[in-house]
């Protein structure tokens, strides 16, 4: 799923329930506050993502299969989910990526991961669970082709030192794709104390050195995509 990193006053949960998501208590994307990995269903044993992070409720406002289709063809890339938590993308991204890089603060999160990994089969053991500090995306030079980072941004700290390595983590062309919550008033996601607006997204990655920066506002309900390349 889907958490991650914050310096701040939230407990981290793990889970993959709909939205809501440092140095002393690290939190989890805004998607999952809702229930600890251990609460969560069993996995499915058929090659299908586990039901544990099959969440109906965020399928609705999050659209995954839309975020997916954006990625393009994934069957020769590698892909970081950063701040996967449990899972929520990872295993979705295990059906059409060569590997996953599911990256995440909380150790309990990628137990989870690797306990669901097990269950399901070879069909997932492309992911590669991996821990990262908050302020550091935990990537070798030019190891993925792409980045997604879903629900997670706005917790992201010092995002101006952060970004340029994420740029770094990328081969040359590769794309990167933030989901986050658009602000105001929403039935889903973290206050707007936790979030980004769009354009200061967008001025923030041109900084990094990012190249070819597209914002999409309309397709999903609740949240914005950005895209950015290398």
């Amino acid at each position: 799923m889907k958490h991650f990193w914050v310096v701040g006053i939230f407990l981290l949960i793990v889970s993959c329930s709909q939205g809501g998501s440092n140095k002393e208590q690290p939190v989890k994307d805004a998607s999952e506050q809702e229930a600890p990995v251990k609460d969560q269903a069993p996995a499915d044993e058929s090659g299908k993502v586990p039901a544990a992070v099959e969440d109906t409720q965020r399928t609705e406002w999050q659209n995954p299969d839309f975020v997916l289709d954006m990625l393009g063809d994934l069957s020769d890339k590698v892909v970081a989910d950063i701040g996967a938590g449990s899972g929520y993308f990872s295993f979705k991204i295990a059906r059409r990526a060569q590997k996953v890089i599911a990256l995440d603060i909380d150790p309990r999160a990628l137990d989870y991961i690797k306990e669901q990994i097990e269950i399901v089969g070879e069909w997932s053991k492309n992911i590669e669970p991996r821990l990262t500090p908050a302020d550091v995306p935990n990537l070798l030079d030019e190891e993925a082709d792409i980045v997604l980072i879903v629900n997670t941004y706005g917790f992201i700290p010092s995002k101006e030192e952060y970004l340029p390595r994420v740029l770094n983590g990328l081969k040359p062309g590769g794309l990167l794709v933030i989901v986050d919550f658009k602000t105001g008033n929403i039935p889903v996601g973290p206050s707007d104390e936790f979030k980004v607006e769009v354009s200061k997204v967008v001025s923030s990655l041109r900084k990094a050195g990012f190249k070819k920066t597209l914002r999409d506002e309309k397709s999903l309900q609740y949240q914005y995509i950005v895209t950015a390349k290398k």
